[in-house]
C-alpha cells in the first residue's frame, strides 16, 4: 500500500447515497480522477455498483491497487445511507482494503464553501474573510426538520485552498424553527452563548437542501441582510474522498464489519415541540 511504502499517492474510492444524488469518486491522493452525480434516489441500489465499475474500468484501475473505501454514512436518508455503506463494506471486504466513514453534512458543508469560492454567481468573500462564520449543511428531513449540524470557518485554508471548516456540534435531526431562533439571538447578540461566547459571529452560511426552509431563510435574510447567506447545492463525493483520506493518514481504522450508517432522532424537547406544533395545526384545520 502507499502508505506503508511512505509516499502519499493514494488511490481512493469515495460514495455516497445519503440524499436523492448518487454520488461517486476516484481519487489519487486528493486530487480527482473521476466523478459521477446521478439524482436517481430510487435506483441507488441497482446504478451505485454498476457506476462504481464503470468508472474504475475507464480509469484501468483494479481493486487490488486500491488503498482506500471512503462513504457517507449520513445522517440522511434511511434507505440510501445503507445501500451506500453495504456497497462500500462489500468492495473493502472482496479487495481486503480498508474503508472509512465520515460525515455526510461535514461533506455537503465543505461542498458549499467550494462552490461559493469557485462561482462568481454565488454571494461570496466580501473580502474580510471567513473566519468565526457559522455554516450549516441542510438535508429536508420533512416535517419541518433537517438533517445539520453547526460548522465554524476557522484561520487560514487547506492545502486544497479552501477554508478549514471546523465542528461544533454533532450531526443530527432538528426542527429547522429552533435552529432560525438560535441564530436570530447570536446575530442579535453579535456572539453566541455560553462555551462559545467569546467568539462573534459575522455570518451564517446555509447550503445544501434548502427549498423547504426558503421562507424562514428569506426572513432571516430580511432581518439580518448579508449575514444570512443561502447557498443551494449538492454534494460533491469528492470531499467524502478527502474527508475518509485525511482520517486515515491520522490513523483511524475501522473494523470493516461493524461499520454502520448514522441514525439520527430529534432530542426529546424538540420531539415534544414537534409533537405540539402537530396538534396545534391540526385543530386549526
Amino acid at each position: 500500500m502507499a502508505e506503508q511504502q511512505g509516499i502519499h499517492n493514494e488511490q481512493v474510492l469515495a460514495l455516497d447515497t445519503s440524499t436523492a444524488m448518487m454520488t461517486v469518486a476516484l481519487l489519487r491522493q486528493k486530487q480527482v480522477v473521476s466523478e459521477h452525480e446521478s439524482q436517481a434516489e430510487r435506483n441507488h441500489s441497482i446504478m451505485l455498483v454498476p457506476a462504481i465499475q464503470s468508472m474504475m474500468k475507464e480509469q484501468g484501475w483494479a481493486g487490488n491497487e486500491m488503498d482506500l473505501v471512503t462513504v457517507g454514512v449520513g445522517p440522511g436518508s434511511y434507505t440510501g445511507v445503507r445501500i451506500a455503506v453495504t456497497a462500500a463494506k462489500t468492495v473493502a471486504w472482496a479487495w481486503q482494503k480498508p474503508v472509512i466513514g465520515v460525515s455526510s453534512l461535514h461533506a455537503l458543508a465543505l461542498s458549499g464553501m467550494e462552490l461559493c469560492l469557485n462561482e462568481s454567481s454565488q454571494p461570496c468573500d466580501s473580502g474580510e474573510g471567513k473566519t468565526g462564520d457559522w455554516i450549516f449543511p441542510l438535508m429536508d428531513a420533512r416535517r419541518g426538520q433537517v438533517y445539520t449540524a453547526r460548522f465554524a470557518v476557522d484561520d487560514g485554508t487547506t492545502e486544497d485552498g479552501y477554508p478549514y471548516v471546523r465542528r461544533e456540534q454533532e450531526d443530527g435531526i432538528r426542527l429547522f424553527s429552533q435552529i432560525a431562533e438560535e441564530i436570530e439571538q447570536a446575530l442579535r447578540e453579535n456572539g453566541v452563548q455560553g462555551e462559545h461566547a467569546d467568539r462573534s459571529v459575522k455570518r451564517v452560511w446555509f447550503v445544501g437542501e434548502m427549498e423547504q426552509q426558503r421562507d424562514r431563510i428569506e426572513a432571516l435574510q430580511a432581518q439580518f441582510g448579508g449575514r444570512i447567506q443561502a447557498v443551494p447545492c449538492t454534494m460533491k463525493p469528492h470531499w467524502i474522498g478527502r474527508l475518509g483520506l485525511q482520517a486515515w493518514r491520522s490513523g483511524e481504522r475501522t473494523d470493516t464489519h461493524r461499520l454502520e450508517p448514522n441514525y439520527t432522532q430529534l432530542a426529546e424537547a424538540e420531539a415534544k415541540l414537534l409533537a405540539k406544533e402537530q396538534a396545534a395545526a391540526r385543530a386549526n384545520k
